[in-house]
């Protein structure tokens, strides 16, 4: 499950707020990755039907296909489904999802299904790893602080994005909701309700953001022809 935090990047106490975090925790590792990514959609729509998001993301030299499933979003605060693998087309990502905890019948629905690119995003992450202590019952958890800067968009139409992301990678989840919550308020930061992908659709003149959904059962199959030898498409075609 991730949980994680989206707020808009603060104008003027990024620096302060960077300086806080460090000295409220240890940081555990540094990195910058470059991140291009493109998001998938079906032409019925199914994907936003059910919840899902569905992309092919380049971290520097790594290919890694993201299936995510929204469960609750509330203010910045954002708790989805996440299931990751590495893969550099979408069939190859549907043969590897089961061992990632992807429903095997899922997988076989998904791979039935034509796709073509939605939207794509374009940034560089800045991300710390870090160890922090809820400031109530000083309970260690680590999430990961994570600054991106980019574009986004899709169809010829991309506009520029910035935003600060705190998501929880181990330890109680409570500890880490009190923590962020207590770090909003003390930097008075102002939440970013909308995905990357949300955006992304607005920006290309898209639609299809996915949302929770009212009935959780996954997609069929239906009529789909058997999944083709191609890789990833561009314009809908099956897989």
């Amino acid at each position: 499950m991730e949980q994680e935090f989206k707020w808009r990047l603060p104008e003027r106490n990024l620096t302060a707020l960077r300086r806080y975090l460090r000295v409220k925790g240890d940081c555990l590792s540094e990195q910058t990755l470059r991140m291009a990514a493109t998001y998938y959609e079906t032409p019925e729509g199914l994907l936003r039907k059910f919840g899902i998001a569905l992309r092919i993301r380049q971290e520097n030299d790594r290919s890694v296909c993201c299936l995510k499933r929204t469960v609750h979003k509330e203010g910045a605060l954002a708790e989805r489904e996440e299931y990751e693998t590495e893969a550099a087309t979408l069939r190859e990502a549907f043969e590897r999802f089961p061992a990632a905890g992807v429903p095997a019948d899922l997988c076989t629905a998904l791979a039935a299904q034509r796709y073509f690119e939605l939207a794509k995003t374009r940034f560089t992450r800045h991300a710390t790893l870090l160890r922090l202590r809820d400031p109530l019952t000083f309970t260690e958890f680590t999430a990961e602080f994570a600054v991106d800067a980019g574009t986004l968009g899709g169809n010829g139409k991309t506009e520029p994005f910035t935003e600060i992301e705190l998501e929880l990678k181990s330890g109680d989840a409570e500890s880490f909701f009190r923590f962020a919550n207590a770090l909003a308020a003390q930097f008075a930061l102002t939440p970013e309700p909308e995905s990357k992908l949300a955006r992304a659709i607005r920006a290309a003149g898209q639609k299809g953001e996915p949302h929770e959904p009212e009935n959780p059962s996954a997609p069929d199959g239906g009529s789909a022809d058997s999944p083709a030898d191609d890789g990833l498409p561009v314009e809908p075609q099956h897989l």
